[in-house]
């Protein structure tokens, strides 16, 4: 079974963690393993020239990295489709999806996940993204987004309150099967000052949350109250 890091450094083994199921977690079913299409295309060349020519023609380029491959595999690919990925699951959720890379023979189909997408200092176009192979049993580190339910009811937010998530991703090592697309917390019935601990997320069996100690705080209501 691949072990996986960041592309393209691999990651060690380690035990599992399982935390205790508490009231103010949920956790969300994973993503479907057929995952969201990206048609690439092989590049070749490389250099601000080349990648220059591509943004201008509405492309972007990217590498698919392989196990202890430094240099990867050139492609390049739709600046709108990864645009459009990134605003359906937002910045720090598209790397908690798999996709499906589609090459232009109509055969060779590539499941990945994007380990890293980069944009230019405006922070609106996408520069570059690379790509690391993930299948239903390979084990991969990942950054889940956390997110919040039931501030319209939460009692601490109706005196002046606010949700402060302090740790807005929480990494975890999972196989791929198993990656959660986001970890939701309820915090409905919470009030000023109150937080959520790891201990009270609904962290599955078989991910493992990089955190040694589960009083960590994720998320407090803070704020004075009215």
């Amino acid at each position: 079974m691949a072990r996986w890091g960041e592309a393209p450094r691999v990651l060690g083994c380690g035990c599992d963690l399982t935390f205790a199921r508490g009231m103010s977690g949920t956790f969300v079913k994973p993503p479907d393993l057929k995952g969201d299409n990206i048609d690439v295309m092989p590049r070749t060349g490389t250099g601000k020239t080349v990648t220059k020519r591509l943004r201008r023609d509405g492309l972007v380029p990217g590498v698919l990295f392989g196990p202890g491959d430094q240099t990867g595999e050139l492609l390049q690919m739709p600046k709108q489709d990864v645009e459009r990925l990134v605003r359906i699951y937002g910045l720090s959720g598209i790397g908690a999806r798999i996709l499906t890379l589609n090459f232009p023979d109509g055969v060779r189909k590539q499941d990945v996940l994007a380990k890293q997408v980069i944009y230019d200092a405006t922070n609106i176009n996408v520069e570059n993204v690379n790509f690391m192979p993930c299948g239903p049993e390979t084990e991969v580190k990942v950054k889940v987004p956390v997110r919040v339910e039931g501030d319209d009811a939460c009692p601490g937010i109706k005196k002046g309150g606010f949700a402060w998530k302090l740790h807005k991703t929480l990494t975890v090592t999972c196989k791929g099967k198993d990656i959660p697309s986001e970890i939701v917390s309820n915090i409905s019935a919470m009030d000023v000052g109150d937080k959520v601990f790891l201990r009270d997320l609904d962290i599955p069996e078989g991910v493992r949350v990089h955190m040694t100690d589960d009083k960590v705080p994720i998320i407090k209501i803070a704020g004075k109250a009215r």
